[in-house]
């Protein structure tokens, strides 16, 4: 997604075509350039199968944090994030300003593959969910395109993956994950080592010569798994299409042409399914897209009578990253970062309503800003991390941080962790240490990236902020 420095216009744009021509993506997967590509195998869980079952090992025993904090700080005074040596991997260890427990879960030295050229381990994007089902094991993204996987008890690594982009756990099986393949949605079953197709896109489109169906690197399906948001590209990876995916039912539930070849970032469905959200090249100031000229944040229905994606709404004119999540109502809605008045925002997709949330101090440096509203148990709360900031001195209390937030105005602040993530976007390799916070179902288990102040490097890990069950009564503003 768009760069959250705020700057005027101009200079966005500018920073557009900057990061742009850096950076593969905005998720850290490379995007594939064709069939062939050596980072996406057609074939390569089929025949590695092999090699999952050499990679696997036994979990040690569970990683329990010995202490918890008697609650958690919520006041937004500035607080120095404090010089500390890089913690050993898998030894849980408290922070010093926050009280809550840490533990490095990756170890880039041992955990990578000696054939995988990748330089650290990190959680693959705030948007997505890293937990399977009951929360028992998570998927690590090594930073040349490969794929681990974790006990997420004794933070152990069980076995190197080998699929291909998107990968998505089921909502009930604990081992079963869906994949993008070219033009094909995948399975793979933890258990019996097996991939599967779930469906062939390609048929779908008969007369046309698709390249590839996904979401592209941001997108995850409905929270109860049935309904997915893809984009269909042809040859020359332009977008052709927009399609909503029905699993239960086994079929494209509705379609739309998109002409022209716009710029679109990436899609996604809500958290019911309700509605497909397309990330469109901004609008122009003073401008909302529509139905027949859309830019920005689009947002179709998903309804009966609409089998076409026919209600398109321009719900913003440009956005920066966002997760979609639910409101302490059941609402779907977007928490955002609205770059038009440096706010996090809170975006209803059905009236289309912004609430701010919280003022962006951008004075002193160009803060940039994740959201993940992952935690499908806990509606009404988001997590929120940051990068670029403070270095080497703090100057606001947001400044490289990680922290929970009330989905409404006025909502409790519950501040977590430092981040201890130096990003320069003068560095390339600095693109993997962006923290890119996510958090589980349950909002226990918060997942985050760090190069620990290795400016340039690419050497990251993977990092857990682990939080008691009894996290919400912890926090006393909450009524």
């Amino acid at each position: 997604m768009y760069p959250l420095r705020k700057t005027n216009p101009l200079l966005v744009i500018t920073s557009l075509l900057f990061i742009a021509s850096i950076l593969p993506s905005c998720n850290p997967s490379p995007r594939p350039t064709s069939p062939a590509d050596p980072t996406t195998p057609s074939d390569s869980i089929a025949s590695s199968q092999t090699q999952n079952e050499t990679r696997t090992t036994s979990p040690a025993g569970p990683i329990e944090c010995p202490e918890q904090p008697a609650e958690f700080v919520t006041d937004l005074n500035i607080r120095q994030t404090p010089s500390l040596a890089e913690p050993d991997p898998r030894v849980p260890f408290h922070d010093p300003q926050f009280g809550t427990c840490l533990v490095r879960v990756t170890d880039r030295h041992q955990d990578i593959s000696p054939d995988d050229a990748s330089l650290g381990l990190k959680n693959e994007y705030s948007r997505v969910q890293s937990f399977n089902a009951d929360s028992s094991k998570f998927i690590i993204r090594g930073t040349d395109a490969t794929w681990y996987l974790y006990d997420a008890l004794s933070l152990r690594p069980l076995a190197e993956l080998f699929l291909d982009v998107d990968p998505r756990w089921d909502s009930s099986d604990p081992d079963l994950l869906y994949f993008s393949e070219e033009t094909r949605l995948m399975a793979y079953d933890l258990q019996t080592n097996q991939t599967s197709t779930i469906h062939e896109f390609a048929a779908d489109f008969p007369g046309q010569t698709l390249s590839y169906v996904w979401s592209r690197y941001e997108g995850s399906p409905s929270f109860d798994g049935r309904y997915w948001g893809f984009m269909a590209q042809d040859d020359d990876w332009q977008t052709i299409a927009f399609l909503i995916y029905d699993m239960v039912e086994d079929k494209v539930i509705a379609a739309r042409d998109i002409p022209g070849n716009p710029d679109i970032d990436s899609v996604t469905i809500s958290p019911f399914g309700v509605y497909f959200l397309a990330y469109f090249d901004f609008c122009e100031q003073g401008q909302m897209g529509s139905d027949l000229h859309p830019c920005g944040l689009m947002v179709y229905d998903r309804r009966t009578g609409l089998g076409q994606l026919e209600n398109g709404r321009g719900l913003l004119r440009i956005v920066g990253h966002s997760d979609t999540a639910l409101d302490a109502q059941g609402r779907e809605v977007l928490v955002y970062q609205d770059i038009d008045t440096d706010h996090i925002s809170l975006l209803d997709l059905e009236s289309g309503s912004v609430t701010p949330l919280l003022p962006i101090d951008f004075s002193h440096a160009p803060i940039g800003v994740h959201f993940s509203g992952r935690a499908r148990n806990v509606p009404g709360w988001a997590l929120i991390s940051t990068y670029s900031g403070g270095h080497p001195t703090d100057q606001t209390w947001m400044d490289d941080s990680i922290f929970a937030l009330q989905l409404e105005a006025g909502g409790v602040i519950m501040r977590l962790a430092h981040t201890h993530s130096l990003v320069d976007e003068d560095q390339e390799h600095d693109y993997w240490a962006e923290p890119q916070a996510s958090v589980s179902a349950d909002f226990r288990r918060v997942l985050f990236t760090s190069n620990w102040g290795r400016s340039g490097t690419g050497a990251v890990d993977t990092y857990m902020i682990q939080l008691p069950q009894n996290w919400l009564a912890l926090t006393p503003e909450i009524p």
